[in-house]
């Protein structure tokens, strides 16, 4: 009966045991890619409502406003390409964006991550 090396059995076990330890121990630490925990933010743009021949415009500085369900108000202005960036806290929120010659628009929602939200406002016809 021919007889079996079990050390060389052995060794093939010992460096696929090693690589599992090297990827697993590497598990444990954070990743300098990963993604960090910060305020929740709602961003978006405010734009003029498709009308024929002018398409959808950018509105540049309308007012966005966000009510959280404690009352706290935060108000943030677009900028000239019709974005805007305002922190937001978990939870029920109305959000108004208004602008002198359009119609104010408002959306209620549940903040549970950052959001993005695009405002489309109507002009007040003359």
């Amino acid at each position: 009966m021919p007889r079996r090396d079990r050390s060389a059995a052995s060794l093939g076990f010992f460096p696929a045991a090693l690589c599992l330890f090297a990827i697993l121990s590497g598990c444990s630490s954070v990743s300098p890619v990963s993604p960090t925990t910060g305020p929740l933010m709602v961003t978006g743009y405010v734009y003029q409502r498709m009308t024929p021949g002018s398409g959808e415009p950018p509105i540049a500085d309308a007012l966005i406003s966000l009510k959280d369900e404690d009352g706290a108000e935060f108000t943030a202005r677009s900028d000239d390409r019709g974005y805007y960036r305002i922190r937001a806290t978990a939870g029920a929120v109305v959000m108004t964006a208004a602008k002198d010659g359009y119609k104010t628009r408002e959306s209620r929602f549940d903040v549970t991550d950052s959001t993005v939200l695009n405002f489309g406002l109507a002009p007040i016809a003359p």
